[in-house]
């Protein structure tokens, strides 16, 4: 007798014995079951409909195994992904900005060379200034139309609406193009600001 090697196990021996027990577990639980007279006392199921049920099983279960992972590791990717994302000020803090804090990140954005931020600093001050003086109440789901028309039905005493209006048409152009926002830009739109504060 030749001594050798062998393999004691392996996956497909295994599946192999897994559905030949499924297929006897069957056929002892439909050992019983007759269909009239059809079938002879040898009758047993097709090998095809064993085969597609316990793969149909094994899937169930694999199913059933990732949905349970998905479920332990979900917030723990969700938590990572969190960290990963760029973190923008929410619309909440913008609106509770005082003026004077959006002037300052103005200033810095222009010392910085960063006109755009400059000037949208610039515009969120100005609307604050109005909710400030009580006169056009800030929301965050107002457009720049909306605040233009608005700043346009105030009395003329009470506010000059040009400034606004280069204002919010500056916003206009950060918010819907990719224009570049010039140093000379900053400097009217500065302008229109101090004219602002002045009235």
């Amino acid at each position: 007798m030749a001594s050798g090697t062998f393999e004691k196990s392996s996956a497909d021996w295994w599946i192999q014995q897994q559905q030949q027990q499924l297929g006897e577990w069957m056929e002892s639980l439909f050992s019983g079951f007759r269909l009239g007279n059809l079938g002879s006392e040898d009758w047993a199921l097709p090998e095809w409909f064993l085969q597609g049920f316990f793969w149909t099983v094994i899937m169930g279960l694999v199913a059933g195994l990732g949905w349970q992972l998905y479920q332990i590791f979900k917030p723990y990717v969700e938590n990572y992904l969190r960290r990963r994302r760029p973190r923008s000020p929410s619309p909440q803090t913008l609106v509770e900005q005082s003026v004077a804090e959006w002037l300052e990140r103005s200033r810095y954005a222009q010392q910085q060379g960063n006109y755009r931020e400059a000037c949208r600093s610039l515009y969120m001050a100005s609307l604050h200034h109005l909710s400030d003086r009580h006169l056009i109440r800030q929301a965050e789901s107002r457009t720049d139309g909306e605040y233009l028309s608005l700043i346009l039905q105030i009395d003329p005493p009470q506010i000059h609406p040009q400034p606004y209006q280069l204002l919010i048409r500056t916003h206009e152009r950060l918010c819907f193009s990719d224009a570049a926002i010039s140093a000379e830009t900053f400097e009217r739109c500065w302008q229109a600001y101090q004219e602002i504060q002045r009235r």
